[in-house]
Formats: structure tokens, C-alpha cells, sequence
């Protein structure tokens, strides 16, 4: 059988950073979560998130202020 070849672009794509609308995507689907725990989020992790999706942190960043935060 003949070799498929590896598109080579392939990489690129996948190492991309996420876009602001699916980091935006992401918090919401978070919250979501939270929401069907019948869990408030507070006003913290919301500005945390908009940081976050406007590159000011990263996750990780996020995620530590947050832990630290609660």
C-alpha cells in the first residue's frame, strides 16, 4: 500500500496558541459546569477569565490565582 503523506502543515496547526474565541469558549464551558453543580462563580474568576482570554495571563496563571484566590 502506497504511504500516505504527512500533511505539512500539520504541525503548525497544532501548536498554534488558542484564538480569544475559543479561550472565551473554554471559560464558559467551565462556568457551565460549575453552574449545573449549582455552584456561583465569583466576580474574581470572571475577571481572572477576561485576563486570561485577553493574553494579560496564561492558564496556568489563571489557574494558580484562582487556587490561591479560594
Amino acid at each position: 500500500m502506497k504511504d500516505i503523506k504527512k500533511d505539512p502543515f500539520e504541525e503548525y496547526i497544532k501548536n498554534l496558541p488558542p484564538t480569544r474565541k475559543e479561550l472565551g469558549q473554554a471559560w464558559q464551558a467551565a462556568i457551565g459546569l460549575q453552574d449545573v453543580d449549582g455552584l456561583k462563580p465569583s466576580e474574581y474568576l470572571y475577571e481572572t477569565a477576561k485576563k486570561n482570554i485577553d493574553g494579560e495571563i496564561s492558564v496556568d496563571e489563571a489557574g494558580d490565582l484562582i487556587n490561591s484566590y479560594y
